[in-house]
């Protein structure tokens, strides 16, 4: 994989974990920022909060198996976008 392949995958990984993300904070939560208990034993949370670790468990897996001299060229490109 060259250098571009490996943003555009791990653009798409982050994709995914701010999808499930934004599908959780759907649930509303108290003042102190806790999920409810009785929203957290639903089902449709529970499923929810699994897609989410899973999806955050990739990317967290796709990131430390990076180079660190791929790391640093990713960030660069990353900056050059903005």
């Amino acid at each position: 994989m060259d250098i571009k392949d490996l943003y555009n995958h791990r653009e798409a990984l982050q994709l995914v974990v701010n999808k499930t993300s934004d599908q959780l904070s759907t649930y509303g939560s108290k003042l102190s920022g806790l999920v409810p208990d009785d929203v957290r034993n639903t089902d449709d949370y529970k499923r929810d909060y699994k897609a989410y670790k899973q999806a955050f468990g990739n990317l967290q897996e796709f990131n430390k198996n990076l180079s660190r001299s791929q790391k640093i060229e990713l960030r660069n490109i990353k900056r050059q976008l903005k």
